[in-house]
């Protein structure tokens, strides 16, 4: 049997574990909806089970698919070792969060949010993106010429990222609140929520969820992916880091906006060759998330009498000093949000204006762009990768929906 014959048969087996993966995984958070979170970790023996020969098969699928010659061969080799980064994201959470609940089981479900969002820093920043930098050392890269860009020309596309990312927000936002409606409790959620950016700190907040994210996903979706596909074309590379970017975030709140900024991105890199401005324009995106709107948010909930130990929300005992406490802070949060949607739609209509200036160079010889997503598309290899990242959307909305008409029916 020929090596194209076994990579194949490889990568067909590597879907169907991952396809088994998702549903013993949302199986599996379905039941620690319905019976408690203490009923998570025993699902784990059997997500193994999977997991830990979907591990070694990718691995063995990398040793056969390690060829850049052609377009094909190199869509097929960076799918393969971005499906090793994704098994590396999805389960080194998951075996590491049940080993913490084992052992210290107390302390799992004290600082549950906290645990989870230090892990997961740590695993993207660290163990992930050593693992795709050791895993992609064999694909040949290029270096990118380096110019400099204006403070003021970064500013304006600053303003046009922001524009970006409402029309995403308000593409994806739909889909995300009608598959999310099946959730069994909206107040854990909220509680949930309120822990993870209250509990972990301000300082923490901002390296965990604004810069440190910035600055390793601009690694993991720009540099190393732009850097080996640009021999093949500008569209291919922004293509190729856009599409991935936005599958990998998980969800639809987040999907279009990530694709529509991977792209903007991916374009800015390979226009200036540095990774610096597009780390700079990711946290600035993110730190407003993470820091001002959070907090404003948080505040408005605490002069609500929100009781972020029970989730509950605590009666005003004297209405009038509870309605003279809210009205500052709401009128903060309504300035706030008003200057922000100013400048995402000042920001998308320059995007509209200059959008003349983000045409791609054609290489001589290049497919049409058609025929070039349809290689991406094709290719049982990207199929191994789209497979994880659909692993990642199954699992944010089937447990609930599995949940819901569990305890309803039941």
């Amino acid at each position: 049997m020929d090596d194209k014959k076994i990579s194949k048969g490889l990568s067909v087996t590597s879907i169907i574990l991952i396809a088994l993966t998702a549903i013993v995984l949302s199986m599996n958070s379905a039941n620690s909806l319905v019976y408690g979170r203490y009923a998570y970790p025993f699902g784990a023996i059997f997500i193994a089970a999977f997991a830990i020969p979907l591990l070694m098969i990718l691995i063995l699928l990398s040793r056969y698919v390690k060829s850049t010659d052609t377009m094909e061969d190199m869509i097929a080799t960076i799918a393969v070792r971005y499906a090793i980064f994704g098994w590396f994201f999805v389960f080194v959470i998951l075996f590491s969060e049940v080993l913490i609940f084992l052992f210290v089981p107390d302390f799992y479900a004290a600082n549950h949010m906290n645990i989870t969002l230090v892990m997961n820093s740590f695993n993207v920043c660290v163990i992930c993106t050593s693992v795709l930098a050791i895993v992609l050392r064999d694909v040949p890269a290029y270096r990118i010429e380096k110019k400099k860009m204006k403070v003021g020309q970064l500013f304006l596309l600053i303003m046009m990222m922001y524009g970006l990312t409402q029309v995403g927000a308000l593409m994806g936002m739909p889909i995300h609140f009608a598959l999310s409606a099946f959730s069994l409790s909206d107040e854990s959620s909220l509680v949930d929520v309120q822990n993870m950016f209250t509990d972990a700190g301000v300082v923490v907040r901002i390296l965990s969820i604004g810069i440190l994210p910035a600055i390793f996903e601009e690694l993991l979706f720009r540099k190393f992916l732009i850097d080996r596909t640009i021999r093949y074309g500008e569209f291919i590379s922004c293509a190729m880091s856009g599409i991935m970017f936005g599958l990998w975030h998980g969800n639809f709140q987040q999907f279009f906006f990530a694709f529509f900024v991977g792209v903007m991105f991916a374009f800015i890199y390979i226009r200036t060759g540095n990774i610096i401005y597009t780390m700079i324009m990711h946290a600035s995106l993110n730190l407003v998330t993470a820091t001002v709107t959070t907090q404003l948010l948080l505040e408005l909930m605490k002069k609500m009498g929100f009781d972020t130990e029970t989730g509950t929300v605590v009666a005003a005992e004297n209405p009038s000093e509870y309605i003279s406490g809210l009205i500052p802070i709401m009128l903060l949060l309504l300035l706030w949000v008003g200057l922000l949607t100013s400048f995402q739609i000042v920001g998308f209509i320059m995007l509209i204006v200059k959008r003349k200036k983000f045409k791609l160079a054609a290489m001589p010889g290049e497919p049409g762009r058609k025929e070039i997503l349809r290689k991406l598309t094709h290719s049982p290899y990207m199929w191994v990768f789209f497979s994880f990242a659909l692993l990642l959307f199954v699992y944010t909305y089937l447990p609930d929906i599995v949940a819901f008409f569990y305890t309803t029916l039941g």
